[in-house]
């Protein structure tokens, strides 16, 4: 026994490196803080995608009128609230939210093992990030990326609750994303095959994180806009586009996702132009929406959502993404050694201008734009001042987290040990602290930073109250 373990750890030190051996116990330890803990469903959200799930594993798309009264009942006596199944007619109930997460989820919890969904994910996003920042710089920036993406404040507490379309979205769309950049870099190096499992992978990620969120979709856009420009620029140098070879696996990956959720939305809601969302009455529209209209005071509705998102924004996004710290000035430092390449002497900083190719960078900062521009405009949020602590706000914000990871770690690739390791160490303890005040409701860090009560700016709604839903229902203690 002792020989077999010792011949383990001489296998270990021949073909794992340190930076592997800090993501993988890192990994492990992520695993452990997001299991420990049992599955965390505060919100209307989370029990309407756990019997979204439990309902689709029993193969029940609809629901009966007394279905639904029974399972509206049963959430209250767990203590949640159940709000998003939706009556679209007499003896018909269906789920309001996007399907893809529900489909992924339905085989672990047919087998019983649903907290692995989100495990498996995260490790899947892990792979792609150390690849890829490997292949960007060094496994340094490999292991500073893979630590981040794992401890960021919200993506644990997202991670923990399985019943949400959060952290998958993100998943599906950093994994797609993060084997598409890498393609675009190896396609030179890359056999057809290789080319081809790889573009059939990212655009089947890319396009299931499109059918979990729908919100995700500007970002698909920019990916397949990036693709088809840097195709139209290999025809215009005259060439070879391999379109023929590649035209395949691409259809195959949009097409198996788009199929899906165009045969769900016709049968479950009678139109592949409508989804959940086209009967939902509760605040889910954003500020452009609303372009000219205002509330019965007269005030602007556009105006208001943006202000008050505004206000909430900075205190909100740091607590949940403190890397944003670094991340935000990363990105104008990248900025500043594109412009001025040629002025610049070669060095440990004016290397970024040639690390972070320019295609990849603006998809990059197009793909944070799309998300924080987004939800800024968005209703639901604007109603949230400081109730409610980090992740009511930021859930909705984890999309970004990617782009603000890879950023991330080019930058602090280059600090020196003596300030890299108490910086992430930082991150790191931060990250681990907060998730852990938060799901056992311990009083490590300020008490403000993970309160979960729900207060709103609008007195006796939960909802604003130019919305249908902020008309019907009265203010609803948070649990």
């Amino acid at each position: 026994m002792i020989k077999r373990i010792s011949s383990i750890f001489s296998w270990l030190r021949q073909h794992v490196t340190i930076y592997q051996a800090i993501v993988g116990i890192g990994f492990i330890a992520a695993t452990a803080l997001v299991l420990t803990p049992s599955v965390q469903m505060p919100d209307p959200d989370d029990w309407a995608y756990y019997y979204g799930t439990k309902n689709f594993s029993q193969g029940n798309f609809v629901l009966d009128d007394y279905t639904a009264y029974r399972e509206v009942m049963e959430t209250t006596q767990q203590g949640g609230i159940l709000l998003q199944y939706l009556q679209l007619d007499r003896g018909k109930w269906a789920l309001e939210k996007a399907p893809g997460c529900v489909f992924y989820l339905v085989p672990f919890y047919m087998m019983h093992i649903p907290r692995w969904s989100n495990i498996l994910l995260a490790l899947g996003m892990v792979i792609v990030t150390f690849i890829l920042l490997k292949r960007l710089r060094d496994e340094k920036a490999a292991m500073i990326g893979s630590l981040l993406i794992l401890f960021t404040p919200i993506a644990l507490v997202m991670c923990n609750r399985i019943y949400m379309d959060t952290y998958s979205s993100l998943a599906f769309l950093a994994i797609g994303g993060g084997l598409y950049f890498y393609y675009h870099l190896e396609r030179e190096k890359l056999r057809s095959w290789g080319r081809g499992v790889l573009l059939f992978l990212a655009f089947f990620f890319i396009s299931w994180s499109v059918i979990s969120r729908y919100t995700n979709l500007p970002i698909a856009v920019i990916l397949f806009l990036h693709l088809v420009i840097i195709r139209f620029m290999d025809w215009r140098k005259k060439q070879n586009t391999r379109l023929k070879q590649d035209i395949i696996p691409i259809v195959l990956g949009i097409g198996i996702p788009l199929a899906a959720i165009l045969l769900y939305d016709y049968f479950i809601f009678g139109s592949v132009f409508k989804t959940g969302y086209s009967f939902s009455p509760y605040p889910i529209k954003f500020a452009f929406q609303y372009l000219g209209q205002v509330d019965l005071n007269g005030v602007s509705i556009p105006g208001q959502i943006l202000t008050y998102n505004w206000q909430g924004a900075l205190r909100n996004t740091l607590i949940g993404f403190p890397l944003l710290i670094i991340g935000i000035p990363g990105f104008f430092v990248i900025l500043y050694f594109k412009f001025f390449r040629k002025r610049l002497a070669a060095g440990k900083w004016s290397s970024l201008r040639d690390e972070m190719p320019w295609d990849i960078f603006l998809v990059l900062i197009g793909w944070f734009i799309c998300v924080f521009v987004l939800y800024l405009t968005y209703e639901w949020t604007a109603g949230l001042t400081e109730g409610g602590g980090f992740v009511l706000f930021n859930r909705f914000y984890l999309p970004e987290l990617f782009p603000v990871v890879i950023v991330c770690a080019l930058i602090m690739a280059r600090f020196p040990y003596k300030i890299l390791v108490p910086v992430l160490a930082i991150i790191v303890v931060f990250g681990t602290l907060l998730y852990a005040q938060w799901a056992w409701n311990l009083q490590i860090l300020p008490a403000w930073l993970t309160e979960r009560m729900l207060t709103t700016r609008w007195p006796g709604y939960i909802f604003p109250p130019w919305t249908q839903a902020g008309q019907q229902f009265y203010f609803i203690p948070y649990p």
